[in-house]
């Protein structure tokens, strides 16, 4: 064999330099999400609905859970995951939520609200209304979003400046938080608004995340001395006020090593008991009237 004229890389020196990039995280992530019964795809391209140009999310997938074809009524779980390679932990700083029952942004609902009349009078009728969401119980589940004990506010990630650790947060809206928003935005179902009787409801469960290859810490800022606890996965909620998006979003920031855990407990879990809701009375997806509860 002649010899070549530049230098070529070992096995070990390829797979090194992708475990730099991250790419190699991706599709470990991706067969792990697999293995939960979700139909994934990686470099999933999607509309930038601001922009308009094409971007990517690192790993989308998909699971149906119900579907009646006659009424044209179906609900999913969708993951959106930005997989992030990091030689530094992440930190989230949070407090105890106050939370008012309503759905996480991300969650797509069929229908906003429904109404119920309260009072009548002559050719006037007064409605009282209440959103889909705490109509079918969905904030009292047991494993509810609107249960978390904890809610992260600001996420940081440190790294070594010489012999002293930093946080920084400087990258972390443009990196994170506004791909996955927009890809929530993007893959978002559409919904009947314009019927008084829906035609169709497509309902979907939507989880947005971030899963690192390092290590997360949660500190809690309700207490006097705070401290860094390790933790596999936590929420975090930012406040968001831009053309096209704003109100509350939520993602979920998630290791590799406690994935599967997270899917079990955090995704799949909330998402089987809104089946149950459902599956019992898929009808209630299309109503907008109802009896007053």
């Amino acid at each position: 064999m002649s010899e070549r004229p530049f230098p070529t890389p070992s096995s070990d020196d390829v797979i090194t330099a992708l475990e730099r990039t991250g790419y190699l995280l991706e599709q470990r992530v991706a067969r792990r999400v697999e293995a939960h019964g979700f139909f994934v795809n990686t470099g999933r391209a999607f509309k930038d609905p601001e922009e308009g140009k094409s971007r990517e999310i690192d790993v989308a997938a998909y699971r149906r859970l119900f579907a009646n074809e006659e009424s044209n009524i179906t609900l999913g779980v969708r993951l959106l995951i930005e997989c992030k390679k990091s030689s530094g932990p992440y930190v989230v700083l949070g407090r105890k939520p106050s939370d008012n029952g309503n759905p996480p942004h991300a969650h797509t609902m069929p229908i906003s609200s429904v109404r119920w009349e309260v009072e009548r009078e002559r050719n006037r009728i007064s409605y009282r209304s209440m959103s889909l969401w705490q109509w079918l119980g969905l904030h009292e589940l047991p494993h509810s979003p609107n249960r978390d004990g904890r809610k992260g506010l600001q996420l940081v990630r440190m790294h070594l400046k010489g012999k002293e650790w930093q946080a920084d947060n400087s990258s972390i809206f443009d990196s994170l938080t506004l791909p996955l928003m927009k890809a929530v935005e993007a893959f978002r179902p559409p919904r009947d608004r314009a019927s008084v009787v829906p035609s169709y409801a497509h309902m979907e469960l939507c989880f947005p995340a971030v899963v690192t290859s390092g290590e997360l810490f949660y500190v809690d800022a309700d207490v006097e001395a705070p401290s860094a606890v390790p933790v596999d996965w936590v929420s975090i909620d930012r406040d968001v006020n831009m053309e096209g998006m704003s109100g509350n979003f939520s993602m979920d920031i998630v290791t590799y090593d406690a994935l599967g855990y997270y899917l079990a407990s955090r995704v799949l879990a909330f998402a089987e008991e809104v089946q149950a809701v459902i599956s019992s009375n898929p009808g209630k997806l299309l109503t907008r009237e109802v009896s007053p509860p």
